[in-house]
């Protein structure tokens, strides 16, 4: 059994992490707005607080899974969202090396444009927006002066959520819900269940353990596009998919969004860690307590 802390522990992917990990693991989750028992409130802007959870619960691995994952919201206030995810990183490394923890850092797959897919763990980052920026920020931070961190780059995310409007993937549901016909049909995703990310990651700690390392690149292998999102989303919502056409451009947000970022995973799947999903079938089944609302 390892000590793990999961920050981010109120937020989608971290939610997924605490419930998965908790079930063979002592697992320290962190919140702050919406942090209720059994999480602990941590503001991780506070270096001081921080640095006391390490010397308290000593973790043997920290899954930094807190973000500003909104790229839209970089444009609104983007000293506070590179802060964020660039300076909190770097502190937390630090804490890793000094206490000897094994640091779990989700990247993106944002960190690319889009021109050259499917992308390598080697491959040259050249991202598009400030978010995809940051994050690649981070990663050289990591790679060059906290060289036994494991960095995992992760695609657009979906799993069980609070409100539609929760993952870039649901709130297309709430769209549908709201009226709209027509979504963007150029930009390839990967909509990856965050469960299985929470899966993929606890194999990879039970079996790798301290010897995570490097890049990782963690994907389910669905290509889709809103629009084709939307459609198998439409029958759950008593829609005909018929009705849903392309817009000309994703009219979405303001921050620009590469075409297509496959991520080609060389590392973990040789391992038997790899996600083979059916987006419509998990689909379902996040929307349906939605669905009365």
């Amino acid at each position: 059994m390892a000590k793990i802390i999961v920050s981010g522990a109120t937020g989608l992917l971290g939610r997924a992490l605490f419930a998965r990990l908790y079930r063979e693991h002592q697992v320290i989750g962190l919140g702050y707005s919406r942090a209720q028992p059994p999480i602990v409130k941590a503001d991780l802007f506070d270096k001081d607080a921080i640095s006391a959870l390490f010397t308290s619960h000593r973790p043997n691995f920290f899954i930094h899974s807190a973000a500003e994952r909104n790229p839209d919201k970089f444009d609104n206030d983007p000293e506070h969202s590179i802060k964020f995810n660039c300076a909190v990183t770097e502190h937390i490394a630090k804490c890793c090396e000094q206490f000897n923890c094994k640091l779990i850092f989700i990247s993106t797959d944002y960190v690319f444009d889009g021109r050259n897919p499917p992308y390598a763990e080697d491959a040259k980052t050249n991202p598009l927006n400030l978010y995809g920026q940051s994050k690649a920020r981070s990663e050289v931070l990591l790679q060059a002066q906290y060289p036994h961190a494991a960095i995992v780059r992760i695609p657009v995310l979906y799993g069980e959520v609070n409100y539609l409007g929760e993952s870039a993937v649901t709130v297309i549901a709430e769209q549908l819900k709201n009226g709209a016909t027509r979504f963007d049909d150029q930009c390839q995703r990967f909509p990856t269940d965050t469960a299985d990310i929470a899966e993929a990651l606890a194999g990879a700690i039970n079996t790798q353990g301290a010897q995570l390392q490097g890049m990782y690149h963690l994907s389910a292998n669905e290509r889709l596009t809103k629009l084709e999102m939307a459609k198998l989303m439409a029958p759950q919502l008593g829609l005909d998919p018929s009705i849903l056409a392309a817009t000309a451009v994703d009219t979405s947000g303001s921050a620009t969004r590469p075409l297509d970022c496959a991520l080609k995973d060389t590392r973990l799947g040789v391992q038997g860690i790899e996600i083979k999903s059916d987006f419509a079938t998990r689909i379902a089944k996040v929307l349906t307590p939605h669905l009365s609302q």
